[in-house]
């Protein structure tokens, strides 16, 4: 929604950048697919950079669901996304999701971007959990 997105920008702007990001990428939302995908393209937009696309689940993607133990959480994500098929600059990629809980989900996908040439990655969620 162009509001959301509005207000997206906004919050970027007042972040204190060491360096800009070069492109974004998303995370796959079981929740919201279509939210963080055109949030994400509408980001990369606005900020003239090219939208990556979408990180790959792997075998059907993160399992289990949002709380718990962070051990439990952190193997439901554990190598369920790939950067394969995406062509990732080096330098900064916002990477962007609908919610952060445990945050393993954001660290698992970061992993992936930075082992597929991102030097850096910038997590950024609409909503925060816990």
């Amino acid at each position: 929604p162009p509001r959301v997105l509005d207000v997206c920008v906004r919050v970027l702007a007042e972040w204190g950048w060491s360096e800009r990001p070069v492109a974004v990428a998303s995370v796959p939302s079981r929740s919201r697919p279509q939210l963080v995908e055109s949030l994400a393209r509408g980001l990369s937009e606005v900020g003239r950079l090219p939208y990556l696309g979408e990180l790959a689940p792997v075998d059907g993607g993160p399992t289990g669901g949002p709380g718990g133990n962070s051990a439990f959480r952190l193997a439901g994500v554990w190598n369920r996304f790939s950067a394969d098929g995406l062509d990732v600059p080096a330098g900064g990629v916002l990477l962007v999701d609908d919610l952060a809980d445990s945050r393993w989900t954001l660290t698992i996908a970061a992993r992936e971007l930075r082992r597929a040439g991102a030097t850096e990655v910038l997590p950024f969620a609409l909503a925060l959990r816990g």
